[in-house]
């Protein structure tokens, strides 16, 4: 695929709703990767036309490759920030549960001191 001036390409990115904290999907997060990456390559082709540099088919395979390492990158950084969430839920998950745990615990050993505490009074 060879890229032409910006002038005369302009690729459009599907808009999409930016990604919620109550979960979803991750669309918006690559709805705004893919356009970081079409600002970086229109920015650049602006440049270069700006500076009277003719786009032929080596330099549209360069910023190709470019775009590729950008959209790399990008994807990169959204599978360490999934990761990070995750590891964060789990935490969360284990912590609630031990919390649990030991409310529970607290619970039955008041319970027992009271049942023992019955019995001696009123001898049950």
């Amino acid at each position: 695929m060879s890229l032409r001036s910006p002038s005369r390409t302009r690729r459009r990115v599907a808009d999409s709703p930016p990604p919620t904290s109550q979960g979803g999907s991750s669309n918006g997060a690559k709805a705004a990767a893919a356009r970081k990456i079409e600002e970086e390559v229109e920015h650049l082709l602006a440049k270069l036309e700006k500076e009277g540099v003719e786009i032929n088919d080596k330099i549209a395979s360069i910023i190709d490759k470019e775009e590729a390492r950008i959209e790399a990158e990008v994807v990169r950084k959204n599978e360490n920030n999934e990761l990070k969430r995750t590891g964060i839920m789990c935490v969360l998950s284990f912590a609630s549960a031990a919390v649990g745990c030991l409310l529970g615990m607290e619970r039955c050993e008041r319970s027992f001191y009271q049942a023992v505490a019955m019995k001696i009074v009123f001898g049950e």
